[in-house]
C-alpha cells in the first residue's frame, strides 16, 4: 500500500510540474501541457527542417518560432492530354544540392507536406490553436532561398488555402488579424502585384543597427511597424565580436595551444575562427577556461531585450551560440529568441532553470 501512495505522491508532482506558470531571471516561462506538449514563446527552432521530424519535433518541445528555408521549384510536366504545364512547388532545404539528391542529406519535402499540412491539423483538431494559449501566435519563418517575387507569390496562393490558420494584413486599412500561426519571410517583393489586398505573410524587420536611436524614427520602421512581430539580424552585425570575451590567459598563449587543431588560428583571424563552426574554438574555450562572457556581450542584449519591450517586438540573433553560456545570457530576457539547433536540449534546460527557481528560497 506504500508503494502505491508513493507512487501516487511521484504522479502528483509531475503533473504539479507540468502545469505550472512561473518568473524565472524575471521571465515568465509559460509551461503549458497539451499531453507532452510545452510553450516557450522566445525561442526559435533554426533549421528545423533538419530535425528527425520537422515541425513534430519543435512543437513537442514548446519552440515559439520554427523555421524553414525553401526553394521556389518549376517542374515540367504533361497533362492527359498531351499539353505541356509547369507544376509549382516550394522545397524545403537549406541547398540546392538537397533538392537535387547530390548531398549527403535530401531534402524531406515541400513546405505544404512538411509544416503546412499539419498545422492544420493541429488547428483543427484543437480548438482552432496550436498551443493551449489562444493570444498567442506561433511564428513560421519561411526563409527564401531563391528569387523572393517567384517564391513570395507562390507563398501567398498556398497559405490562402488553409482559411483561418494564418494571421492576415490588409493592404490598404493595415488591419491585423492575428491567427494561430504568424509567418514571417525575409524579404517581400518592392512591388507587390495589385491582385494581393491581403497578405497571408509578413516580413522580418531588418532596417538598420536596432542600438542606434535615429533608425526607429526612419520610414523603413515606421511604415512597416505595424506588422513587425520579429526583429533579426546577425549577432556580429551591430555588436563588436572583440569585446564578446575577457581573455583569461594571453592570447598568444591560445593560437600556440590550439593552433594544431585550428590550423586556421592566428593573431588576425582570431575572431574569425572563434566563431567559425558555430562558435566551436568560443565553446572549448570557455568550458576550458581560457575566456569567459563578457559584461559588454551582457548589456548588448539586455539592451536589446529593453527595446523589444519598448517597441513591441521580438528580438532575434541569427549565427549565434547555440551553447548554455549564451542560453544563460539569454534567458532571462523577455523579448531576445533563444536560437537553436536542439529544441529538445534547450526545453530541458529551461525546464530545469523554472524548476530551480520555483524551489529557491
Amino acid at each position: 500500500m506504500k508503494v502505491f501512495k508513493n507512487i501516487f505522491s511521484i504522479m502528483l508532482l509531475l503533473l504539479l510540474f507540468m502545469s505550472f506558470a512561473i518568473t524565472a531571471f524575471g521571465q515568465e516561462l509559460e509551461i503549458i501541457p497539451i499531453g507532452e506538449k510545452f510553450y516557450f514563446k522566445n525561442t526559435h527552432s533554426h533549421n528545423d527542417y533538419y530535425r528527425a521530424r520537422p515541425l513534430l519535433d519543435a512543437i513537442d518541445n514548446g519552440m515559439g518560432s520554427i523555421e524553414a528555408d525553401v526553394y521556389y521549384i518549376e517542374l515540367s510536366i504533361t497533362d492527359d492530354v498531351e499539353n505541356s504545364r509547369v507544376m509549382k512547388e516550394l522545397y524545403v532545404a537549406h541547398d540546392w544540392d538537397e533538392i537535387t539528391g547530390d548531398s549527403d542529406y535530401k531534402t524531406k519535402g515541400t513546405l505544404q507536406n512538411l509544416y503546412l499540412d499539419p498545422l492544420y491539423e493541429i488547428y483543427l483538431s484543437n480548438g482552432g490553436k496550436i498551443y493551449n494559449t489562444p493570444e498567442e501566435t506561433l511564428l513560421l519563418h519561411v526563409d527564401f532561398k531563391t528569387d523572393t517575387d517567384k517564391t513570395w507569390n507562390l507563398l501567398q496562393s498556398i497559405l490562402k488555402n488553409y482559411p483561418g490558420l494564418f494571421t492576415t494584413y490588409e493592404r490598404d486599412t493595415k488591419k491585423v488579424t492575428q491567427g494561430p500561426v504568424t509567418v514571417f519571410t525575409n524579404a517581400e517583393p518592392e512591388n507587390i502585384p495589385d491582385e494581393w489586398s491581403t497578405f497571408y505573410s509578413t516580413a522580418d524587420g531588418r532596417f538598420g543597427n536596432i542600438y542606434d536611436p535615429e533608425v526607429w524614427k526612419s520610414d523603413a520602421y515606421l511604415n512597416f511597424k505595424h506588422r513587425m512581430p520579429i526583429i533579426s539580424s546577425n549577432l556580429i552585425a551591430y555588436n563588436d565580436i572583440t569585446q564578446f570575451f575577457d581573455f583569461l590567459v594571453p592570447k598568444e598563449d591560445i593560437i600556440e595551444e590550439y593552433v594544431s587543431d585550428y590550423p586556421e588560428l592566428s593573431m588576425d583571424t582570431l575572431y574569425e575562427v572563434l566563431r567559425d563552426n558555430e562558435w566551436a574554438l568560443a565553446n572549448r574555450l570557455i568550458e576550458d577556461g581560457k575566456i569567459k562572457v563578457s559584461d559588454y556581450l551582457i548589456s548588448q542584449m539586455k539592451k536589446a531585450d529593453n527595446l523589444g519591450k519598448e517597441y513591441g517586438h521580438l528580438m532575434r540573433f541569427w549565427a549565434s551560440p547555440d551553447y548554455q553560456w549564451f542560453w544563460d545570457i539569454q534567458s532571462p530576457l523577455t523579448n531576445v529568441m533563444i536560437n537553436t539547433n536542439r529544441p529538445e536540449t534547450l526545453r530541458k534546460y529551461l525546464m530545469h532553470k523554472a524548476y530551480i527557481a520555483q524551489h529557491t528560497p
